[in-house]
């Protein structure tokens, strides 16, 4: 994804911004992205829903997002998951406030709605945010619903702890008991108040938790936190399962690489992207696995490799293989001939002689391509040797440098049929029929000289 299409509340307003990391925070989620004018939104998200996006300059060090961005989980663009939350939620739509809390009342119970407010303590009067906060507590209130009444208490204190009338909602004998009921029974606590459920659950809780409730961007974000800090063949299982079932194939291998940055030598992951670059061919991808610190291959996956580095076209970063097919040549010289052999054949397209010679020169000196390489570069200004330099690149397939030996050599030795008849067969071999009759008949008429 590129840019987000945010529609603004003008008369068919739209505005491009292009998505720079978002953030994963309790149950919020924020993609912060910018104009071409290097305008800053912020786009909030509440349990993967949309709520509007905030056009902004700066956030309080002390406010909420602010402690999202220093506490959360933050991923750069691109990612899939950033991708996830647009094309769930599009069309985009910016609200101003009073739609957000008339959205918010339709939408959402009163303890998410407080909840939800408190996101927005950069960017609204905090004196309004207050205010509405205590008019979802009044309401409870008045309808006698203490219990619920107290969860918005809860989020007044976790938003203004030191305002004199939280502090004395915190302290109000009507509220004692079931203030009690969070420290003394938080396994009851849970059960009525599903924010505080949230927060108290542990890791596999709350998986089961964003499970049920499907929202399965976090779940997965969870887990590759939980990944990270403690891989083991069961969460892994359970992770790539999961994102089978949600994302695709490109979404999958580029969270695989993300969590490789951490668990590198975690060897189910390893393995898998391995096989994936092997079926994609991705060969530049493949030599960075294989090259890292922390990846230590068996002999098989390696001849694996090299069997099917041996099918591919090696075109593009040509050097960046290198280091792979030095370490399975070396492994085993004797089956990686054809691989070697392809290898320095793709050189040629990059390289001449002589850089292809020094591309080489790391390889063990005794393999025949090898030698080959260093006697042609011996005999390259020698216009003795032009007929064996000639045949050498043909083996090489390099075709019109062989052309060239071959063309020299048959003005410095026009009696020799020799050249005339690699001309030829050249020429045959590119489907040029006329210049290879031609080379032909040439060929017969110094024989019949001679």
């Amino acid at each position: 994804m590129t840019t987000i299409l945010l529609k603004t509340p003008k008369q068919n307003g739209s505005v491009d911004l292009i998505p720079e990391r978002v953030v994963f925070f309790e149950q919020m989620q924020v993609i912060e992205a910018i104009t071409d004018k290097q305008e800053c939104y912020e786009l909030f998200f509440y349990k993967h829903k949309f709520l509007t996006a905030v056009k902004t300059t700066r956030m309080k060090r002390s406010s909420y997002i602010a402690q999202a961005f220093r506490e959360g989980f933050i991923y750069e663009s691109p990612h899939p998951f950033i991708h996830a939350l647009v094309s769930n939620n599009s069309p985009l739509k910016k609200l101003s406030y009073p739609q957000l809390k008339k959205n918010l009342g339709q939408q959402y119970s009163k303890e998410e709605q407080a909840r939800i407010l408190t996101f927005f303590e950069s960017f609204i009067p905090k004196k309004h945010l207050f205010e509405d906060l205590k008019t979802l507590f009044y309401s409870y209130r008045r309808e006698g619903k203490m219990a619920s009444a107290y969860m918005i208490v809860r989020e007044l204190i976790r938003f203004a702890p030191n305002n004199r009338f939280v502090k004395e909602l915190a302290n109000d004998l009507s509220f004692s008991r079931l203030s009690r009921l969070y420290e003394e029974d938080p396994a009851e606590a849970c059960i009525r108040d599903p924010l505080f459920a949230e927060a108290c659950a542990d890791s596999n809780g709350r998986l089961l938790l964003l499970e049920k409730e499907n929202r399965w961007i976090e779940s997965l974000s969870l887990s590759m936190q939980e990944m990270s800090v403690l891989p083991t063949t069961q969460k892994y299982s359970l992770f790539t399962n999961q994102m089978k079932q949600r994302v695709d194939d490109n979404s999958y291998v580029s969270l695989l690489e993300e969590l490789s940055h951490s668990i590198s030598s975690f060897e189910p992951l390893t393995e898998e992207l391995l096989q994936i670059y092997l079926r994609d061919n991705n060969l530049e991808r493949l030599a960075a696995l294989v090259m890292g610190d922390k990846m230590d291959l068996d002999t098989d996956q390696l001849q694996a490799i090299a069997d099917a580095l041996e099918t591919m076209e090696i075109k593009e970063n040509i050097e960046n293989l290198t280091p792979l097919v030095l370490r399975l040549v070396t492994n085993n010289p004797a089956t990686t001939r054809p691989l070697l052999e392809n290898y320095v054949i793709s050189l040629f397209l990059v390289h001449d002689l002589e850089g292809v010679q020094e591309a080489v020169s790391r390889f063990p000196g005794h393999l025949p391509i090898i030698k080959k390489i260093e006697r042609m570069c011996q005999i390259s200004e020698d216009l003795n040797h032009l007929l064996e330099l000639g045949e050498a690149y043909y083996e090489l397939k390099q075709v019109d440098q062989a052309i060239e030996c071959f063309q020299m050599e048959m003005e410095l030795k026009p009696s020799d049929p020799q050249p005339l008849r690699w001309l030829a067969k050249i020429y045959q071999d590119k489907k040029m029929v006329h210049e290879a009759k031609a080379y032909q008949q040439l060929c017969v008429d110094v024989q019949k000289w001679a």
